[in-house]
């Protein structure tokens, strides 16, 4: 593997670009010292892979001190190990560092990439929501000293509250038809076709509501102000806990600011067997897809038999927060050892 020619490494670390990734961190660790968290230092290696369809892991392979082989994974990210966590007592956790994703490199993916993720007890999606909108703006105000940004030729409204809407209504409003999580891949298909959106006739329903989101619904999102995009369908919620008031919709949340997906969490499935039945059919869709035969966190399933609390987590990509910080129109532009250099 050849480095490729460019500019000389050191041209990526000038100071600014230092310390702006410095200033983030610095304010994210204040921000949760002050709010009561405790920062968990989750191992990177797991025996478990995602069994997310839309996530690869990246297998390790080592040896133990007797020489045993051991075939491991770099963690998609440390939401298990922090589950466990709660199970045994703790209240309010969070995670700041590197996880891990095979074959992401695209000018918003690297396959290493940072990652805030935070979980709290006796919480739902709607108060995380409330904390991820005090902790960016607290950002934006301490790196910037304003509750605007300026992104992609755009200003970006941090100031104001933020829009949360439905998964229901935005496909609605998007494309004019009605979703209910329920209905069958022809009644998706006959939307994207009466869209223009092209798909395989041989993929399912969750790769053709992607095709349709990603092309009619997910552009321009959070565009002038901040928007969070709440109850994604069951299908699209593999850890997610169901609305009790419509079992098919699931407590699930992602935020957009200035057309990018910053933030995904959920308020948590705490029913161990239905977490593992929800993994068994990942494991076995991915099977059918992939060929692999991945193991299940068999450990996580027995600690929400111990009893994982009710509770909420979200993810939030921090070199995606550094470039609406920096107005980067890459992701590339904000790390100083991206994967590409390597291509």
């Amino acid at each position: 593997m050849k480095t490729r020619p460019g500019k000389p490494l050191l041209v990526r670390m000038a100071p600014a670009a230092l310390r702006s990734r410095h200033r983030l961190m610095a304010g994210i660790r204040s921000f949760f010292d002050a709010a009561g968290y405790l920062e968990i230092d989750s191992p990177l290696l797991t025996p478990w892979p995602t069994l997310d369809a839309n996530i690869r892991s990246v297998p390790v392979d080592i040896r133990s001190e007797t020489g045993k082989p051991l075939h491991l994974f770099l963690h998609t990210s440390p939401e298990y190990s922090m589950k466990k966590i709660l199970a045994a007592g703790e209240g309010r956790i969070y995670f700041l560092g590197k996880v891990f994703r095979d074959g992401e490199c695209t000018p918003l993916h690297n396959p290493e990439f940072t990652m805030l993720e935070w979980y709290r007890a006796g919480a739902g999606y709607e108060d995380l929501m409330d904390e991820t909108e005090s902790l960016i703006r607290g950002i934006a105000e301490r790196m910037l000293g304003s509750g605007r940004i300026r992104f992609r030729g755009k200003t970006i409204d941090l100031s104001t509250p933020w829009k949360r809407i439905s998964m229901r209504s935005l496909f609605r409003e998007k494309t004019g038809s009605d979703l209910d999580g329920r209905e069958g891949i022809e009644a998706l298909r006959k939307t994207a076709g009466r869209l223009g959106v092209h798909y395989g006739r041989d993929e399912d329903w969750e790769t053709v509501f992607q095709r349709i989101f990603m092309e009619k619904m997910e552009p321009g999102l959070g565009g002038t102000s901040p928007v969070f995009l709440t109850d994604y369908p069951l299908r699209l919620g593999l850890n997610a806990k169901p609305r009790p008031d419509d079992p098919g919709w699931t407590e699930r949340v992602e935020l957009y600011i200035g057309g990018l997906e910053v933030a995904n969490g959920y308020t948590e499935l705490t029913d161990a067997a239905e977490q593992e039945l929800r993994f068994l059919a990942d494991r076995d869709k991915k099977k059918a897809e992939t060929g692999e035969d991945l193991a299940v966190d068999t450990e996580l399933i027995e600690a929400m038999r111990m009893g994982l609390p009710p509770c909420a987590g979200i993810a939030l990509g921090v070199d995606r927060l550094l470039m609406l910080m920096t107005d980067s129109p890459a992701l590339q532009d904000v790390l100083l050892f991206p994967f590409h250099r390597w291509e």
